[in-house]
């Protein structure tokens, strides 16, 4: 693994949704990638059946009590504005759906007991979704995301070995199955936390703490059938992509029927 300056070691970023991945490939999976991901996918899908059992019955992790997304607070650097100035230049419902990620993300890593690097992961989840707005055929949308995040780090003054894992991060987000040993915390996190949207992983976080992100970043009027439109265009964009795949499983569907009222 390399190591960013300080901040501890970056995934490989040749891997499976790594950002040279990404770049080198433009998103697009061969066959054996497509078949690495059927049974990981599928696990994803069990899981999310299990999670909305579980929501039903109301059974939280004990541990999740202790945790208050209220005292969650944004790094005072000048990464983080940057990475803001950089949201607030999308439209409401990805505004809204970055915010949440960073917030329910952060919020399940305090369950799992998983430490984050505060500006990397607040940059990665106000700007994962940077690129999906505007789908662009035969490239993913996490490498215009990914970009987008480096120029915020190059404005704010940072090294350039944060950017790096800050793209990194974002470029994984949307493969399946991620996980902290191959994708590092914030890659894992970003995904974990914005897959609540979907449903996924929601009864991990009390009731007390998704009514207080929600109210605090509403997911709108219109949430779910907007967000799928964009998950629909990317699939179509990149019809080999990752997204694609996950299309053609039902994710945009998930989107759909999550337990949560819009």
């Amino acid at each position: 693994m390399e190591h960013a300056a300080g901040l501890g070691p970056i995934p490989d970023p040749e891997r499976l949704g790594g950002f040279a991945w990404t770049r080198r490939t433009n998103g697009a999976l061969n066959g054996a990638e497509r078949r690495r991901l059927l049974p990981v996918i599928a696990a994803g899908q069990w899981d999310y059946m299990v999670g909305r059992a579980k929501l039903m019955l109301g059974r939280v992790p004990a541990r999740a009590a202790a945790i208050d997304v209220a005292t969650f607070s944004p790094p005072d650097s000048a990464l983080a504005r940057e990475a803001e100035a950089a949201c607030e230049e999308l439209s409401p419902l990805i505004v809204g759906h970055s915010y949440r990620t960073w917030l329910f993300g952060h919020a399940l890593a305090r369950l799992d007991r998983v430490d984050l690097e505060p500006e990397q992961f607040y940059c990665a989840s106000l700007l994962h979704d940077y690129g999906i707005a505007e789908s662009v055929a035969g490239q993913d949308f996490t490498l215009r995301s990914a970009e987008r995040a480096i120029a915020c780090v190059t404005q704010a003054g940072a090294d350039p070995s944060v950017g790096a894992a800050v793209a990194d991060a974002i470029c994984v987000h949307p493969t399946p199955g991620a996980t902290v040993e191959r994708d590092g915390p914030v890659g894992c996190y970003v995904q974990a936390g914005a897959v609540v949207d979907a449903g996924l992983r929601l009864g991990d976080i009390t009731r007390r703490n998704r009514e207080v992100v929600f109210a605090r970043h509403p997911r709108g009027a219109h949430f779910k059938d907007e967000f799928a439109t964009l998950i629909r265009g990317e699939a179509e964009a990149v019809p080999r992509g990752r997204f694609a795949l996950l299309t053609r499983l039902g994710f945009a569907l998930l989107v759909r029927i999550a337990p949560i009222r819009d």
